[in-house]
């Protein structure tokens, strides 16, 4: 029997759980098949082997995509010393190794030295643009190019677990841009060993966490009420942001995408801030002069009282 069905007024961050072995863009397709004629998209891309969460924005959410962008993310994940590979994790194909494998006292000491900003060239698997195209596409084709080093922010860094010479779990926690595969081949470098990743999972990104997800066998039989359960409100990425209530008097004006007058928030300038109403999200927008300037409406209001 199709599993498709209508879900009228769906708003909201529905969080999967990867599993390996699938694309990013995939599981936001699966899920469009679950709420067709609305919106889906997903916050930082997960490689097509590893695993964990995945957040994935349904209808007005994907308004606020851009609030992942800068969330800190955790992962979990292996380094295997001894070898490299042309993808920088266990799915690509060996081009270097060494017979040296590192003591724990050189992997703690070589590990304070990715901790906080640093330079990272990323992997050439990547989605990252050169000269207009993917570089996985490039590299899929076997061109040869050069990516540029970029500057990314590794928070902390952390041993779990030293399974054998060649294997040692991780943990870390980074800001935008960082590659874990990047991350275990210079460390293998830095080691004088080589190393590629494998087994990475992200545990946690930004708000959201494994306690919440939803795995993907489970979501083909998900009906409505499973899905409503299982959704998370869209003010869980704003609310770190200066917000306001706003009054009622102004609802058609603010939903109508026009600025407003605020009369109960303190005064400031605001690059970035919200309104709601009765816990609903209005709009988000800048506040100059104790106006609200709106730039995205939030159509979760008019939902509900029509």
């Amino acid at each position: 029997m199709d599993q498709n069905f209508q879900l009228p007024n769906i708003n909201g961050w529905l969080v999967i759980d990867k599993p390996s072995g699938i694309g990013s863009t995939n599981i936001v397709n699966l899920v469009k098949k679950k709420v067709p004629s609305t919106k889906v998209g997903h916050g930082g891309t997960l490689d097509p082997d590893a695993t964990g969460l995945l957040p994935i924005a349904i209808g007005e959410a994907t308004k606020t995509i851009r609030f992942t962008e800068n969330l800190l993310k955790t992962y979990e994940f292996t380094v295997t010393f001894g070898s490299c590979t042309d993808t920088d994790d266990s799915s690509g194909k060996i081009i270097g190794i060494s017979e040296k494998r590192p003591s724990m006292i050189s992997i703690r000491q070589a590990l304070k030295k990715f901790k906080g900003e640093i330079q990272q060239l990323p992997p050439k698997l990547s989605a990252i643009k050169f000269n207009g195209r993917r570089a996985y596409d490039l590299f899929r084709e076997g061109l040869e190019f050069q990516l540029s080093p970029r500057t990314i922010f590794i928070s902390e860094i952390e041993i779990i677990e030293r399974i054998d010479d060649e294997n040692i779990n991780l943990k870390i926690i980074s800001g935008k841009g960082c590659y874990v595969r990047s991350l275990a081949r210079d460390l293998g470098n830095e080691l004088g060993c080589f190393a590629h990743a494998k087994n990475i999972r992200r545990t946690e990104y930004g708000p959201f966490n494994l306690k919440k997800c939803v795995h993907l066998d489970a979501l083909e039989y998900f009906k409505y009420d499973d899905l409503e359960a299982n959704i998370i409100t869209i003010s869980i990425l704003l609310k770190d942001y200066p917000n306001f209530e706003c009054v009622t008097e102004n609802l058609n004006i603010i939903t109508n995408g026009n600025p407003i007058k605020i009369i109960n928030m303190k005064n400031g300038d605001y690059n970035l801030a919200w309104t709601h109403y009765k816990n609903i999200p209005l709009a988000i927008g800048k506040i100059k002069n104790s106006v609200f300037y709106p730039f995205r409406v939030l159509n979760l209001y008019k939902n509900i009282i029509n």
